[in-house]
């Protein structure tokens, strides 16, 4: 965890130097204890599943479509079966095949939202392995910041800005949760997110 916890700000910083910005611009949103999250998920067989289809990835579900919440996710695919698959700029699901000694790395809503949609978060799935071929496994680990660090937005060069305007509108299947000026601090959207994730969760302790 604390190595992963490492590699996760050593990262945020080089997009942080990436983006014109000063290499420890990210960190004021970190507590200075900061916690992060890492999970072992088991994906089993999904009996009945077939070819390649919309309808196929629908009875294979594992994770259906959704962004992460904060700044970066990193995630050791630990089996051979593909399976995660993210949505490029045309909307079309892209296979993120498993390759030895990788992260698959996501950009995390909040991410997005402090940089005004520079970086834009990705909205990914998993789909379940087809019997016979055995349950898939895979370890996410998810940067964590301060819940209560203000929802703010990063001085991002204008000349940056320009660029990500370029790039157009992309087709997304997920809506963007982490709007400018509906949450007051980072914790809030968080919170809202996780909710519309798993309402049924949501509607049990959170709604009352």
């Amino acid at each position: 965890m604390a190595r992963m916890a490492g590699v996760s700000t050593f990262f945020t910083s080089l997009v942080a130097q990436a983006l014109g910005l000063p290499a420890r611009a990210f960190e004021r949103f970190f507590d200075a204890d900061q916690q992060h999250k890492l999970k072992i998920v088991r994906y089993p067989e999904v009996a009945g599943a077939g070819a390649d289809d919309d309808d196929d990835a629908c009875a294979r579900q594992g994770v259906g479509p959704h962004k992460d919440s904060m700044l970066t996710s990193y995630l050791l695919q630990a089996s051979g079966q593909a399976g995660l698959q993210a949505q490029n700029a045309e909307g079309a699901w892209v296979d993120c095949v498993p390759r030895e000694g990788t992260l698959v790395v996501a950009v995390g809503q909040g991410l997005e939202a402090l940089t005004g949609g520079v970086c834009r978060s990705t909205t990914h799935r998993v789909l379940s392995p087809r019997p016979g071929d055995g349950p898939r496994y895979s370890v996410p680990f998810f940067q964590g910041v301060s819940y209560d660090a203000s929802f703010e937005e990063m001085e991002v060069p204008e000349a940056v800005r320009a660029l990500s305007r370029v790039r157009g509108e992309l087709k997304d299947d997920v809506e963007f949760t982490f709007r400018k000026g509906r949450w007051g601090h980072l914790g809030e959207a968080t919170l809202a997110n996780r909710v519309k994730s798993h309402p049924d969760v949501g509607e049990r302790w959170v709604s009352r």
